[in-house]
């Protein structure tokens, strides 16, 4: 047996700061150890109080590592029962803390084996908790607890009664010691965060407003503790996300708690930080109750904008987080040296944490609540003389921008002034900001934001030579947001002078935010222009040129951004412009692949955009490069985004900061005992991400040379579905359908002929797929499918456009063999029962929780599409599933939904109605569904929703009428077209709300009106007042913005002129009007229109 003093010597060892004699000594111990004769003359050590406190506290480490397994195995019950005895005595008579707090880990090791409450610790335990006069026993006794959470949470809870109230009492004792509070209340958090999904919360969650009350003070006074405090917020933290209702009751206490910590600035930076998770957790965990606690959801934004308002930082900082070199040209411009004790550019600040928190608010509370509230806030300070607060006001509008994007959108009439007023502010922080939010609306708030292009670019303009870098850069990236949708005619009035500057800020700029930006600008400026953008390929290219080749790896960022730039400008000015630069641009991307991956992630997923782009637009002539690239982007997408790696040592606390390698499983062949942990390669994320989009269009462009790499991609590509990371199944899902595409072109050159199933003379006989193409169909859809049930909204979105595509290429053979599975599933999402939709009621929200307060999910527009591609493809077959969707649908359509979801529903509807001729499932529907469907629709306040109930409207009138060939409908729709039309009417005497700037929804209402005018008179002319309702019709002509109503309207139109109908003659100068506009050179009416309509203006000649 080892002796006593060769066990100190080498403890001793293990102390000292010589990495290369600690692991000498961890060498020699680690066969001693094995022995469990040792654990004696270990204890002997420990127990010693003549030895060093230092060889005492490592020996009690050791001992709590390796004693356990000795326990179990090498121990009867007396030695077990002396163990105890032992350990625990010991531990009541420490004096040294380092020494006890290692004790204090043998204890609770000893515990966890012996699972069940042993007489030894409940007597101990009892012992401290009623030392009154002793507040230090009292704090090793919540030591202890700390130290054993795990085996009290799983084996003692027949023991809760009596340890809440223990609790109970220490909590509500104001006499009781800080140190003792500090330790009840990391012991009592801990095992709520232990038990917060568990039963037991229900017992435990009463203690919670006396924790709170504990903590508070330790915020209050001049004694702070933030570790204290860091613990308490962890265990906030943890509670958030439990699903007990019981919790519900104190979420207002613990978001009131964490506000107080987040505005104290006596508080490191951490810690603030933990506070302001916390609260944006809770927003995400519990966003009704969040909202609907009006004065907390107050308190909490007046917070977070004061914050914003006071700090230093920059406040459109968002841009800057994620690019070190952008935040390294604002520190550079602003002369201030980066605070390394702070953590550097990487530590939290006030805005930052700020704009976070407000950010997750934004997005999750139910908008009803949150939008009012935000807005409020930020014209209050837009409109204050504090340069401070405006700079607040117009930051917070951008960071709510993605969160509250369907209300910011229908108050942009309201909004824009004050932003283009924030952007030409005397102050750079506010223009700064300025851009930042014209940036966000840009980005979210599409396509209705490009109705301002005509005062958004003369200011951005401005802005681009502004003497601040911030605004700069921002500048830059207002453009590439907001051009990247533009029509070319609204970038027209500035492309050359836009060109040129933006072309001149690149070569004069160093600063690489800037470079960066403008390279990035060019990009969707070029995108923007299309065709009128050839002119200025030769200059952009030839500065492109240079920067595609830099080999300087701080430069890799600015490189693939170059890269971007001559992919879009492929898109703009198409393959024949481009094509004396494609040699260029693929030799610098294929370059980038074999460039050292630690160093060009970055640069990696530009070169794979830059593939997807240039496979888009040279197609047969990319064909050279699939041999080399497509293997590549398949082991790419193979690899495995998950990097199992060795732990460090310990780590946890226990062992007072030593790292000592000694644990129970250590043997010569496992030196590091087996702890290894799993680290996710987010950067690889977004490169399999960009390599499976690459992979998606270069099946999808480059027709039958695709063929022989489809298998292999088709197995890659599945497995992919079922990745484990959302970023990755979504972009899987959307890959898969081009991979039909290179079988079509193979086999049905290039076009895939079918009818709908209801059209079809041969029924099933006449299948018009291959079975190459029918096979990929099928496989394709059942991957699709399956990821329309998964458990992220942004999959099942995907999943569903993708579905849609395929069928609505291939037709209803190919939905056929799948159709049960893919209507079921599409109904679980429209009675919101499906994965991705039950996984949210794991946060019970209680009596609160009211669908009427749920936001507009985007992934469910996919969905109801579905209904209309299910029509499209099969026709009249699909009238015998559609009444089990319609109490769905309806729900949908709810004046209390948001205006994204009526306007989904009254789509669906009008859907069904166009596509599946059946007038009995109208009939039989009319009064109940649609009919009041449409009278609220046209009555309702959003613009979208009228649109698409006017459709509706028009062609559920349309097929309600008694045709010649078809069965008599049973029910007669023209006595409802009194109401139909007064309500229709409404929608031609409305006034722009948007000031003068026609908003796209304003105008297609009234377009879309007009056809279901045009409708209900072919209909029926008779059922029409026309000498009240053709006048009107006429002044909306021609229309402005749904170009495909054209058709309607104008047959419409020369059919009454074609009946020498009264009224058209008395109408005949209105009616040479709006025929002279309609086949104007600049008119949208497509050619055939035309030629009909300049037939008929010469008639009227």
């Amino acid at each position: 047996m080892t002796d006593v003093a060769t066990l100190v010597s080498l403890l001793t060892a293990l102390t000292q700061p010589d990495t290369n004699t600690i692991r000498q000594a961890e060498s020699a111990l680690k066969p001693i150890l094995k022995n469990p004769a040792c654990m004696t003359p270990l204890w002997q050590i420990i127990a010693d109080t003549n030895q060093p406190i230092a060889v005492r506290h490592v020996g009690a480490i050791i001992l709590r590592k390796r004693l356990t397994g000795h326990y179990s195995t090498a121990f009867d019950d007396a030695t077990k029962l002396q163990w105890q005895h032992s350990v625990l005595n010991a531990l009541a008579h420490e004096k040294e803390r380092p020494v006890r707090a290692g004790l204090v880990g043998v204890a609770a090791a000893l515990a966890q084996v012996e699972q069940t409450a042993s007489p030894p610790f409940l007597q101990f335990l009892t012992a401290a908790a009623n030392e009154t006069q002793n507040p230090a026993a009292r704090e090793l006794c919540f030591l202890l607890l700390s130290e054993m959470t795990d085996t009290v949470g799983l084996h003692w809870k027949e023991h809760i009664p009596s340890l809440l109230q223990f609790f109970t009492h220490v909590l509500s004792n104001q006499n009781e010691s800080t140190a003792v509070h500090k330790a009840a209340v990391q012991a009592i958090g801990q095992l709520m965060a232990f038990w917060a999904d568990e039963p037991e919360i229900e017992s435990m969650a009463p203690l919670l407003p006396m924790l709170l009350q504990v903590a508070g003070r330790a915020v209050s006074n001049n004694n702070i503790d933030d570790d204290f405090l860091s613990t308490v917020l962890d265990v906030l933290y943890e509670l958030a996300y439990s699903p007990a209702p019981c919790l519900l009751q104190y979420m207002p206490i613990t978001v009131e708690f964490s506000l107080q910590c987040l505005v104290t600035q006596q508080l490191e930076l951490r810690v603030r930080d933990a506070a302001a998770l916390v609260i944006a957790t809770t927003a995400e965990a519990k966003p009704k109750a969040f909202g609907r606690h009006e004065a907390l959801l107050g308190a909490v934004l007046d917070a977070l904008f004061q914050l914003v308002q006071n700090s230093n930082d920059s406040a459109a900082g968002a841009l800057f987080e994620s690019n070190p070199a952008w935040k390294a040209d604002l520190d550079d411009h602003n002369n201030d040296s980066i605070d390394e004790d702070n953590g550097g550019l990487d530590s939290p600040t006030e805005t930052s944490m700020a704009q976070g928190t407000l950010d997750m608010i934004a997005c999750e509370v139910p908008k009803k609540f949150v939008w009012p509230a935000c807005l409020k806030r930020c014209l209050e300070r837009l409109s204050s003389n504090d340069a401070n607060a405006r700079k607040a006001g117009i930051a917070c509008l951008g960071v709510i921008a993605e969160g509250c994007t369907e209300p910011l959108t229908a108050a942009l009439h309201e909004v824009m002034p004050r932003v283009f007023a924030a952007a030409q502010d005397p102050e750079p922080q506010v223009r700064e900001c300025a851009c930042f939010c014209l940036g966000q609306i840009s980005e979210h708030c599409q396509p209705d934001i490009l109705q301002y292009s005509h005062q958004i670019l003369p200011i951005v303009f401005g802005l681009l030579d502004d003497n601040n870098v911030a605004v700069q850069a921002t500048s830059c990236y207002v453009l590439e947001m907001f051009c990247e949708r533009l029509e070319p005619e609204a970038v027209r009035p500035v492309l050359d002078s836009l060109v040129r500057k933006l072309a001149s800020m690149l070569e004069v700029t160093t600063k690489r935010s800037v470079q960066e930006m403008a390279v990035a600008a060019l990009a969707a400026t070029a995108v923007a222009a299309e065709e009128e953008f050839t002119p200025y390929v030769q200059g952009v290219a030839s500065l492109m040129e240079k920067l595609i080749i830099l080999q300087d790896p701080n430069l890799y960022s600015l490189r693939g951004r170059a890269l971007e730039c001559m992919g879009h400008m492929a898109i703009a000015v198409g393959r024949d412009t481009f094509r004396p630069y494609f040699e260029a641009t693929m030799r610098s991307a294929l370059e980038g692949l074999t460039l050292t991956p630690d160093s060009s992630t970055d640069l990696q997923e530009f070169a794979y955009a830059v593939f997807a782009n240039l496979a888009k637009v040279m197609k047969d002539e990319f064909v050279p490069a699939l041999p080399e690239l497509v293997p590549h982007l398949l082991k790419v997408i193979e690899m495995d985004e998950g990097q199992v790696e060795q732990a460090e040592s310990e780590g946890d606390g226990k062992d007072g900061g030593l790292a000592i390698g000694l644990e129970d499983s250590d043997d010569e062949d496992d030196e590091n005992g087996g702890q290894y942990v799993l680290h996710v390669r987010t950067a690889l994320l977004e490169v399999k991400k960009g390599a499976i989009t690459a992979l998606g269009e270069m099946a999808a462009h480059t027709g039958t040379n695709f063929c022989p790499h489809l298998e292999q991609c088709m197995q890659v590509l599945r497995k992919a579905a079922g990745n484990w990371h959302p970023l990755i199944k979504a972009e899987a899902a959307d890959a898969l359908t081009s991979m039909i595409l290179p079988s079509i072109a193979a086999y049905h050159n290039g076009k895939l002929e079918w009818v709908k199933a209801d059209e079809d003379p041969n029924g099933n006989n006449n299948n018009p797929l291959s079975p190459h193409t029918a096979a990929l169909a099928q496989a394709v859809l059942t991957e699709e499918i399956a990821l329309m049930a998964d458990e992220d909204k942004t999959t099942v979105g995907k999943a569903c456009e993708a579905v849609q595509t395929v069928i609505e290429l291939c037709g209803p053979h190919a939905l056929s063999p799948v159709l049960n599975d893919a209507l079921s599933n599409t109904y679980d999402l429209l009675s919101r029962n499906a994965p991705c939709q039950t996984a949210d009621d794991l946060y019970d929200e209680g009596a609160v929780a009211d669908d009427d307060d749920d936001d507009h999910d985007a992934f469910m527009q996919a969905a109801c599409d579905l209904i209309g591609a299910y029509c499209r493809v099969m026709g009249s077959h699909f009238a015998q599933y559609v009444p089990q969707f319609l109490p769905c649908i309806c729900e949908f359509a709810k004046p209390s939904r948001p205006a994204s979801d009526r306007s989904m529903a009254v789509g669906c509807l009008s859907e069904i109605a166009q596509e599946i001729n059946s007038p009995g499932l109208l009939a039989e529907n009319w009064h109940t569904v649609f009919l009041p469907a449409i009278l609220n629709g046209l009555n309702d306040e959003d613009f979208n929703v009228r649109r698409n109930t006017a459709f509706c409207a028009g062609l559920c009138c349309e097929n309600l009428t008694n045709k010649p060939g078809r069965p008599t409908v049973s029910v007669d729709v023209t006595k409802d077209y009194p109401s139909i039309l007064q309500l229709l009417g409404q929608n031609f005497g409305l006034e722009d709300p948007t000031g003068g700037v026609s908003s796209e929804a304003f105008l297609a209402c009234v377009d879309n009106s007009a056809a279901a005018v045009a409708r209900m008179i072919m209909a029926s002319p008779e059922s029409v007042p026309l000498d009240q309702v053709f006048p009107v019709f006429l002044r909306a002509l021609p229309l402005k913005m749904d170009m495909t109503e054209n058709t309607t309207v104008y047959q419409c139109l020369t059919g009454m002129l074609q009946m020498n109908h009264p009224l058209a003659l008395a109408n005949r100068e209105e009616i040479r009007r709006i025929l002279t506009e309609a086949t104007h050179e600049s008119s949208k009416v497509d050619d055939e229109t035309k030629g009909m309509l300049m037939q008929a203006l010469q008639g009227l000649q």
